[in-house]
């Protein structure tokens, strides 16, 4: 967390004070506030002991100058890491590619790849990779063309309410053969039940929040889910659904 700008402005004086820097003027310069207010601060810091009467840093100033920078740094730190995210994209090696290398970067089967070609968002590589090894893209301009997936929510009956299991059974597998797509479970009977009906689980568990990841990649997804677990699910549902204002949400109950 930053510190408040009080601090932030007692921090950026005492830096100035360990530089030698001692006069009231030159450092309001460097640091952009008023000789008037540099005078109130370098108060505040001789009255809790961080500097004594002759502007020199004391042991608990620098205990103060650390911690306030590291608190800094850990703030910026972090946020570094979140523009990194957003401004450099990782992507699969379609060819070996070298740091500098201009690369085309596109949308297949949900994942991202970069090459050589002329399709998709135009970056450049930041890191050497072989052919199918993550290379991480920066500098990105385009759009990566594809359209959004479908989140379906097939809800199961509760389990004692279930009286043709054989019926349900190929109901699951007329479900899958209509619609294909991904199958992902959450809970015991979903998984029961599409185990029996030989189908293949893609995504399992924490599967609400994977399906609509799947779909802002363009990967349509069924989820099977019984009655009881769904209701538990439904805060998260419009929390994703907020999230995720472009992906479509369809529900069938059984």
């Amino acid at each position: 967390m930053l510190p408040d700008q009080g601090t932030t402005t007692q921090i950026m004086i005492l830096l100035n004070l360990f530089d030698q820097v001692d006069k009231p003027s030159t450092i309001a310069k460097r640091i952009g506030i008023t000789i008037q207010g540099v005078q109130y601060h370098i108060k505040i810091l001789k009255n809790k002991g961080y500097i004594s009467e002759s502007n020199e840093i004391t042991k608990e100033g620098y205990n103060f100058l650390e911690t306030g920078l590291n608190s800094m740094r850990d703030f910026i730190s972090e946020n570094i890491a979140k523009l990194d995210d957003i401004v450099t994209w990782e992507a699969i090696a379609d060819e070996s590619l070298k740091k500098g290398d201009p690369v085309s970067v596109y949308m297949d089967n949900g994942y991202l790849h970069a090459g050589k070609g002329n399709n998709g968002a135009k970056g450049i590589v930041k890191n050497t990779a072989g052919k199918d090894e993550i290379v991480a893209v920066s500098s990105m301009s385009g759009i990566v063309n594809f359209k959004f997936g479908l989140v379906k929510i097939v809800v199961l009956p509760d389990v004692e309410n279930i009286s043709d299991e054989t019926s349900l059974i190929k109901e699951l597998k007329n479900e899958h053969e209509e619609n294909g797509g991904k199958i992902a479970i959450v809970g015991e009977e979903a998984y029961l039940m599409i185990m029996k009906s030989n189908l293949r689980i893609d995504i399992e568990f924490a599967s609400l929040h994977g399906v609509f990841e799947a779909a802002a990649r363009g990967i349509f997804s069924t989820l099977y889910i019984s009655p009881r677990r769904f209701h538990y699910l439904l805060s998260d549902l419009r929390e994703l659904q907020n999230r995720y204002k472009e992906v479509t949400v369809k529900i069938k109950y059984l």
